[in-house]
């Protein structure tokens, strides 16, 4: 009455490996479906003293410090080391320091302030440098997208 089916050796053989491997690679296409693509948005924000600046299509950022003698004669500081700026010191009872970074056209004036001795002068260009090194950090980052500078 019922007749039963005695599968053959040969075709059980075959049969599992293809199931496995066809599994696997349907499996493969859905994690391909479902993983997510990530857009980052390219908008950098600095926000400096209530003034946001906007670096999504800056090409170029410099950091310039210049100085200013007792009379008009400025001075550029950028790699001044320093005997130099121990020098202009001595020429000048005071030296107007000014540090800036420029956003292609764009300056941001990040510290402007009298230098009487090389300590002032030191502590300023920290703080500089420090900002500069946070500011080269957000460009590098793909997630971050603004910075604060204090």
């Amino acid at each position: 009455m019922f007749k039963t089916i005695n599968p053959s050796i040969k075709q059980g053989r075959f049969s599992r490996p293809l199931f496995l491997v066809l599994s696997f690679l349907s499996i493969m296409l859905l994690a391909g479906c479902i993983s997510s693509s990530r857009v980052y948005n390219n908008d950098k924000n600095v926000v400096y003293r209530g003034t946001m600046y906007n670096l999504a299509n800056v090409k170029q950022i410099d950091a310039v410090i210049t100085g200013t003698l007792d009379g008009d004669k400025e001075v550029n500081l950028t790699n001044a080391d320093r005997k130099e700026v121990e020098a202009y010191l001595d020429q000048a009872s005071s030296l107007s320091v000014q540090m800036a970074f420029e956003f292609d056209e764009r300056e941001m004036v990040y510290r402007a302030s009298e230098v009487k001795k090389w300590s002032e002068y030191s502590k300023m260009k920290k703080s500089f440098d420090s900002a500069s090194n946070k500011i080269n950090k957000l460009m590098a980052d793909k997630k971050k997208i603004q910075l604060k500078l204090k």
